[in-house]
């Protein structure tokens, strides 16, 4: 069973950047619900449960938009209330909350892009571009998740030698002052550990060679061709103004014409593509297992 993440990463990393970046410059509401949904569907695929937190936060981000934007933005011909002389129009509401909802939708795609892509996905993406900005995102992605993990052993041993004190506010000023300046007075002997290491290595010699290969086959060319064709029929739309809507004075959709049920039809499909491969590797996968 071959999952999304495991195809050629330039189909990959093309189909999800152009899933969110039509979701970015876009603002109808359905369109923007379908991007949504599709994501968090995909999103619980691959992670189940997890991530509460993340799924709170995001799924927040739309409220707290809707909410707030009235409160600064008084466009809008519907007046709900008045707050201190403050008109809370029904259009900033809908607006702030469209708005959140793109947010979410983004945040949603870019999260599930940076859990598919490693260092070397990376290194293979940007190599033709500039090698040594591929090396540098590598890096940075990998002393992330170092710098981190070394972060909570430096202050797991900091408390194991009574240095902390709890509900202590200046103690804990102290504290993450010592834990900064331990991690960095470490992160500069690693990087002189690893400066060394690669210049040992012959790093810049000669063509710095992958141990893994990524190879193009006959469903990356597919998943490549079908988004390119799905995302030029929704961009086409968006262009010619078929999904642009007006929320001031009054809310205004556009007419529900052919070229409009034309792009949210490309872009359903577009954003349910890894749902449907997905679902279509379970089956296959059940359907083998069932002959075993």
């Amino acid at each position: 069973m071959r999952s999304f993440a495991e195809m050629n990463p330039a189909a990959v990393t093309v189909h999800l950047l152009l899933t969110a970046c039509i979701t970015i410059f876009c603002m109808e509401p359905v369109l923007l619900g379908i991007s949504l949904c599709a994501a968090i569907a995909f999103y619980l695929m691959k992670n189940g449960t997890a991530h509460r937190s993340f799924h709170l936060f995001a799924l927040g981000v739309p409220a707290l938009f809707a909410v707030l934007n009235p409160l600064w933005n008084q466009h809008g011909s519907t007046v709900l209330f008045v707050i201190n002389h403050r008109a809370y129009t029904a259009e900033a509401l809908c607006y702030g909350g469209v708005t959140g909802i793109r947010l979410a939708a983004v945040l949603y795609w870019f999260r599930i892009f940076s859990e598919m892509t490693d260092s070397e996905k990376l290194f293979y993406l940007f190599r033709f571009l500039s090698p040594r900005i591929a090396m540098v995102l590598s890096m940075a992605i990998r002393n992330l998740t170092l710098y981190r993990e070394q972060m909570k052993k430096i202050q797991q041993s900091q408390r194991a030698l009574g240095l902390y004190r709890e509900a202590h506010l200046i103690d804990d000023v102290r504290g993450g002052a010592r834990v900064f300046s331990v991690l960095l007075t470490w992160a500069l002997e690693n990087g002189i550990i690893t400066a060394n290491s690669m210049s040992a290595r012959g790093y810049g010699t000669g063509r710095r060679t992958s141990y893994v290969t990524f190879r193009w086959h006959l469903r990356d060319a597919v998943l490549l061709g079908i988004s390119a064709i799905l995302a030029a029929v929704s961009i086409r739309a968006v262009a010619a103004g078929a999904m642009h809507w007006e929320f001031y004075p009054v809310c205004d959709a556009p007419p529900h014409g052919l070229l409009w049920t034309a792009g949210i039809g490309a872009y359903l499909l577009l954003s349910l593509l890894p749902l449907i491969y997905e679902g279509k590797e379970m089956l296959t996968w059940k359907r083998l297992r069932s002959h075993i």
